[in-house]
């Protein structure tokens, strides 16, 4: 549709500017990738003639963060420090499924949906391979430690005191709000994101089925 417009200019622009309006800020899962199609396409090669400098650099830095963590695309690499200060990478976690939840203790909405993502975790992902690697995304150790210990959290949980490097994570993984949970594959591969924990619950179940109709 947005080829066929070409040949008219207003048409054209109202095309671009709404297909890459409305992807970026939708609600369904995995239509992040039609706006990044959109910048690659329309943006990054200045197709997009109606966008200033200072928007048209806004909107490209945006695909460029986007481009890396979409579904089917492998899991950036980060290294996190666990309670006992012990490096631990991301890839060095093996499981059928890695379960990436970046939380806060602090948290209102964390404080209710780590304690669901824990009874989930002990009443069926755990006994299927499924692994997590839940990571503080503020560093409060000692508040930290404490909702690990009280909410009895047996899962690998990390943390990263450099502020500059845990800013950075952040921003790899788009983390603007928490908890946000990653669900990726045993390649790392990501299969869902920014999901809870009955999405996730669902999501790996109907995977599973999947992978048993594939087998039959």
């Amino acid at each position: 549709l947005v080829e066929k417009s070409r040949n008219n200019p207003e048409v054209f622009k109202w095309m671009v500017y709404w297909l890459t309006l409305t992807y970026e800020s939708s609600k369904i899962m995995g239509m992040d990738a039609v706006f990044v199609h959109m910048v690659q396409k329309y943006y990054e090669t200045n197709q997009a003639y109606w966008v200033d400098s200072a928007q048209l650099a806004k909107i490209v830095n945006r695909g460029w963060e986007l481009a890396p963590i979409l579904i089917g695309k492998k899991a950036p690499p980060i290294t996190m420090l666990d309670t006992l200060d012990k490096t631990v990478n991301l890839y060095d976690v093996k499981g059928k499924y890695t379960v990436v939840v970046f939380w806060d203790e602090d948290c209102g909405h964390c404080k209710k949906e780590i304690p669901l993502l824990r009874d989930l975790y002990n009443s069926k992902l755990k006994a299927i391979g499924v692994k997590v690697y839940a990571i503080a995304a503020e560093d409060k150790v000692k508040e930290w430690k404490k909702f690990i210990n009280d909410n009895k959290l047996d899962w690998l949980n990390v943390h990263q005191p450099d502020n500059y490097k845990r800013a950075v994570t952040k921003k790899i993984y788009d983390v603007i709000s928490t908890p946000y949970i990653y669900l990726l594959d045993e390649n790392k591969i990501i299969k869902a994101k920014h999901i809870d924990s009955e999405q996730l619950g669902n999501l790996i179940e109907m995977f599973e089925k999947e992978k048993k109709t594939v087998k039959k």
